[in-house]
Order: structure tokens, then C-alpha cells, then sequence
């Protein structure tokens, strides 16, 4: 299916629920922002406790959608119920996707720490006057920034390979985390441009948005979840490439 194939599919299966999607965004974005709020107050805590309680939150929303594409009933606030119920898998498959993308996670972390040492460096040269210090120390600094770009560059291409890991997670219950995120490697193989062309799709819609006062993405939020289920079931379905234009991954 081609990108527009994809989205025309989610329109249709929106249709007559826009406005059930739309406040469904709109109770989790508030649920969301209660919750940083609240723990907002206990330092350093509460930032870690936000990140722990908002990746199942985020799972239980896109599970809503999904079931809301596939015509099952859904309520306001399932999100939280999918969510939790779901927590110790959630963050088992968020686990194992670590676990696979350890390699440039540990490269960018090097070359951050790089630059870090290499400017107070340079900084201590200049304090010095020490222009060969000074120059080296720049010069690493150089380094670092290339290395972390390429690195973070590497990070972000792999990490397509597991978008699909918590879509399986949905519909494979019983499956580890570890055959979860193999899944979706299988599944993205070859389809990694496809679903980024995807996301960029939406690039107009996102900026139309904006004359909204982002009001607009009560209704973008969920066209574009329930068009990446879509594109999901298309994999899922027919075990071949999703053709999206304009260009398809080799």
C-alpha cells in the first residue's frame, strides 16, 4: 500500500468516531500533564517516576486506537487500564529494544562525554595560554561532535528496525520481549524508509496545526496512530513490503 493508501484507510476508519478519537487525545494529554505536574514537585524522583508511568500510558493510547481501527468498543480512559495491566511487558519489550540498540546508544554516550572533556580542555588551554593545548583539545572537540552526529544518526536508523514492537506486544500477548522486538525487525526489514516517508507525510498537517494553537492535534494525533496501525496490519497482513512513495527501501 502506498502512504496515501495508508492514510485514505485510517480516514475510513475514523469515520464517525473523529470526535471520539479527538477526546480520547485530549483525556490522555490531560491525565499526562497531571501526573508530571504532581510528581514535579519531588526533585529528581519525580522526573524518573514520570518516565516510568508514561511509556505503559502511551502503550494503553496507541492499543486504544488500534482497537478503535478494528471497530471494538473503547472508552475515554481505557488507556490507563491497558496501560497498567500491561506494565511488566511494556517495560520487558522496552528492555529488549535497549538491548538491541546498545551499540550506538554506548557510541553516543562516548562522544557526548568526548566533547565534554575536550572543551573544559580547551577551556583550561585558553586559561593558560597554551595554544598547543588549546588546538588539541579543539580539534577533539571536532571529533566528538562528528562522532556523536554519525552515532545518534546510527542510533535513530536502527531503532525503525523496533517500531513495531509494542503493535506485536499487542496482538502476541503470550510472546517474550525478546521475540517481540525480533518481530518487528523481521517486519521492518526492508520497510524502515516506508514508515519514516510515513511520519513525513504529515509534515503539512502538523504545520496547519500551529493556526490551530495546536488545538488541531486532537484530531492529527490520532489520524496519524491509527494510519501507522494501519501500516502495521499491512505488514502484518500480507508479510511483503509496504510500498510507500516515493521511494522504497532497497
Amino acid at each position: 500500500m502506498t502512504s496515501s493508501e495508508l492514510r485514505a484507510n485510517a480516514r475510513e476508519s475514523l469515520k464517525g468516531k473523529w470526535g471520539k478519537a479527538a477526546l480520547i487525545t485530549l483525556v490522555y494529554v490531560i491525565i499526562n500533564w497531571v501526573i508530571s505536574f504532581i510528581l514535579g514537585f519531588i526533585p529528581f524522583i519525580g522526573g524518573i517516576l514520570v518516565t516510568i508511568i508514561s511509556l505503559p500510558l502511551s502503550f494503553g493510547l496507541l492499543v486504544t486506537f488500534m482497537k478503535l481501527k478494528r471497530n471494538e468498543e473503547v472508552t475515554y480512559t481505557d488507556f490507563l487500564n491497558l496501560g497498567f495491566s500491561n506494565f511488566g511487558k511494556v517495560w520487558g519489550v522496552f528492555g529488549n529494544m535497549l538491548l538491541k540498540l546498545i551499540i550506538p546508544i554506548v557510541l553516543v554516550i562516548v562522544f557526548i562525554m568526548v566533547m565534554i572533556f575536550s572543551g573544559i580542555g580547551a577551556g583550561v588551554g585558553i586559561a593558560f595560554n597554551s595554544t598547543s593545548a588549546t588546538t588539541g583539545f579543539s580539534g577533539l572537540v571536532i571529533v566528538g561532535l562528528i562522532g556523536y552526529i554519525v552515532s545518534l544518526i546510527y542510533l535513530m536508523i536502527k531503532s525503525y528496525y523496533y517500531t513495531l514492537s509494542f503493535y506485536i506486544l499487542y496482538d502476541n500477548p503470550n510472546k517474550t520481549g525478546k521475540e517481540i522486538v525480533e518481530e518487528s525487525q523481521k517486519l521492518m526489514t526492508g520497510n524502515r524508509w516506508s514508515f519514516f516517508w510515513l511520519g513525513l507525510t504529515f509534515i503539512g498537517w502538523a504545520i496547519l496545526t500551529a493556526f490551530t494553537f495546536g488545538i488541531g492535534m486532537f484530531w492529527l494525533m490520532p489520524y496519524m496512530m491509527v494510519t501507522f496501525v494501519a501500516f502495521y496490519e499491512s505488514l502484518v497482513g500480507n508479510k511483503t513490503d509496504v510500498e510507500v512513495s516515493p521511494i522504497q527501501e532497497n
